[in-house]
């Protein structure tokens, strides 16, 4: 951020000033600045709280210039003796009238005009002195607390570790080159150092061991950022910025080694793996560096390793590794084999661990859904896909084998809400490019459903908030709206796409509201039977402020189908929007005795009852929602102000 406020005084001629991060505001080493700073450089470029505050007042954020076209705006602003904040600070800033690149280099310069101690220069001296213009390559190994500290260790970190071989590959290609490397395990510099006489490390620029730990952090990062190239695991705050300071954009292993030395390597990893858990620093990392050996065992196209992988498994577990998430890689490989009253039973064991994450608990129950669908259990496979589901609709995993269960009629649906599941079948998104746990093509052929549909019209019952704002979220509608394109065996006329498309075309701006009503009447018209049409009309109502016709398509959906929980539950929400809050919470209620795997609506009722000072009954139902998704912490929390 200091370096994007000297480049922008530099560039629009003006002066720039740092508000330092309040004292416990952050993290305790940036407490004292001083450490860092010269004192009569702060004198002239810290601002007090009270001083920040007065130039806040009228200031703009640098972001609302960034769409701009010209930097008229911005000039005129600074003009008028206003100032700009720049909140942001992992990235090079340029507007859509600058060239990034010719901007990027600049920076590594810019970190010299900030007033530095002289015990914080002399050790950045020597730093230029040993690396600048040498063509280093500075190498970025993450493990501590991933390895070992709480909560972190007990889920996978892919785009944060990378394996010692690829370190190695690297290191081979250039062995006549000078390289340094920085990790937060001292061990593994050291041994590699012993592969590679060319590798430094930071004691070999200077002794920074007995410095307070905000020094030795920003001259680790200082002189990280003086070596020609940064490579790093692919989420590292720390290289991030080292590479921003030096001006160039910082590298993952893909960038620098060709796809054969990148497999050469990884299938290094898989062999050290056989050789066991004394071939890593503890039996935590040969955990962490097996998931990631995974996405390697079963890329795509690849021969069926699934017995290697559970096999490479198996003593990391009967040599104690607590790792969570460990259990969950060994119940997916015996769902890869086959071995489905296994996999079940390493579900269920892997299930009873307090150290999971919320993202691979849900996980588990969507591998439990699967793995229930293929023994036929379709009532327990459709409850624990519903676990999965309203906890973490957008992961990949929980998508995936959600769609296989459903491709393959393996879900009871009556335990999901009212949804067009006949168009379900066809509205389809692309393949994940991220990570997950699941090796998708292994589980799931076909592409994967896109399951916000059911979000257009159920949000409420997701726990998940970034899943709720799926209406406020372009990129996701219009996912949804090519799948619709898609869709070539549906009709035009076909009343479960007309209806679809009338709410995508409102959430986008494309079809006025009253034009939108028009054609969901008709639809309904079409298909007075099916309740979800009544409630897309009622809430197009709603929002055209018509309450007694919304509550009439509401009350209409109902009638549909009467004892539906979520439909019931719908009606309950839609009273206390609308003012009748009592009423609307004795539906809630009435929809939560019925329900029996939503943890949402169980969690309503709890609320409710908490409310009302009904601390047993409330108990009931919150203990209901918990067990349904115990990572979750606000039913926890609630339960035990209900004295559970």
């Amino acid at each position: 951020m200091m370096l994007t406020c000297i480049r922008l005084a530099e560039d629009f001629d003006t002066t720039y000033r740092v508000n330092w991060f309040p004292q416990g505001a952050d993290a305790p080493e940036l407490d004292h600045p001083q450490e860092l700073f010269a004192q009569g450089w702060m004198d002239d470029h810290f601002l007090s709280q009270e001083a920040f505050s007065a130039l806040a007042q009228d200031a703009l954020p640098i972001w609302s210039f960034q769409n701009d076209e010209s930097p008229d705006r911005l000039i005129k602003h600074l003009n008028s003796g206003r100032s700009v904040l720049v909140e942001e600070g992992f990235e090079v800033l340029a507007f859509p009238w600058e060239d990034i690149e010719a901007i990027r280099p600049r920076y590594r310069g810019f970190i010299r005009q900030v007033g530095f101690t002289e015990e914080i220069r002399e050790v950045m001296d020597r730093a230029d002195a040993k690396l600048s213009g040498q063509g280093v390559s500075a190498y970025h190994i993450r493990r501590g607390d991933i390895l070992n500290g709480l909560p972190w260790k007990h889920t996978t970190w892919p785009a944060k570790i990378e394996p010692e071989e690829l370190y190695e590959a690297h290191l081979e290609k250039n062995a006549d080159k000078t390289a340094i490397m920085f990790s937060d395990q001292p061990e593994l510099i050291r041994r590699f150092q012993k592969r590679f006489p060319n590798l430094l490390q930071m004691s070999d620029i200077a002794d920074v061991s007995g410095m307070t730990r905000a020094k030795r952090d920003f001259l680790e990062l200082y002189t990280m950022s003086r070596a020609d190239q940064v490579i790093a695991p692919v989420i590292s705050a720390f290289s991030m910025a080292a590479a921003r300071i030096s001006g160039q954009q910082r590298k993952v292993f893909r960038d620098v080694l060709s796809e054969d030395e990148f497999q050469d390597a990884s299938e290094r990893v898989v062999q050290r793996l056989k050789g066991g858990s004394d071939n890593f620093l503890n039996v935590s990392e040969a955990s962490h560096i097996y998931a990631k050996a995974l996405f390697h065992i079963f890329q795509f196209g690849s021969d069926d390793r699934s017995q290697e992988a559970f096999d490479l498994a198996r003593p990391l577990l009967e040599q104690g590794a607590d790792n969570a998430f460990l259990p969950l890689l060994q119940s997916l490989n015996l769902f890869y084999l086959g071995k489905w009253r296994d996999a079940l039973e390493m579900t269920d064991l892997a299930l009873k661990s307090k150290d999971l994450w919320p993202e691979d608990y849900a996980v588990l129950c969507a591998l439990r859904c699967a793995i229930l669908g293929r023994l036929k259990r379709r009532w327990q496979a459709a409850v624990s896909f519903s676990r999965a589901y309203w906890a973490k609709p957008l992961r990949p995993d929980v998508v995936v084998l959600g769609s296989r269960a459903f491709y393959r009629d393996q879900l009871a649906l009556r335990v999901l809400p009212p949804t067009d599941w006949s168009l379900q079948w066809y509205l389809r998104r692309p393949w994940f490019n991220f990570n997950s746990h699941v090796a998708q093509r292994k589980a799931l052929i076909r592409l994967p459903c896109n399951f916000d549909m059911i979000l257009l019209d159920w949000s409420d019952l997701a726990l998940d908030q970034k899943a709720k704002r799926l209406l406020t979220d372009p990129s996701r509608i219009q996912l949804l709206t090519d799948g619709l394109v898609r869709a070539g065996d549906i009709p035009e006329d076909d009343p479960r796409r007309k209806s679809l498309q009338i709410v995508l075309n409102t959430h986008m701006g494309d079809i006025s509201k009253s034009n939108a009503i028009d054609a969901s009447r008709k639809v309904v018209s079409l298909r007075p039977e099916n309740p979800l049409y009544h409630i897309r009309l009622a809430c197009l109502f709603e929002g055209e402020g018509d309450l007694p016709k919304a509550r009439l398509s509401m009350a209409e959906a109902l009638a549909c189908d009467p004892d539906n929980p979520f439909l019931i539950f719908a009606m309950g929400r839609f009273l206390e929007r609308t003012g009748s809050v009592e009423q609307g919470e004795n539906q809630i209620l009435s929809a939560a005795d019925i329900d029996v795997a939503t943890a949402s609506i169980q969690g309503k009722a709890g609320q409710i009852h908490l409310r009302r000072g009904n601390k047993g009954k409330a108990r009931q139902y919150l203990q209901k929602a918990h067990d349904l998704f115990p990572p979750y912490k606000r039913f926890a929390n609630q339960l035990k102000r209900a004295g559970g």
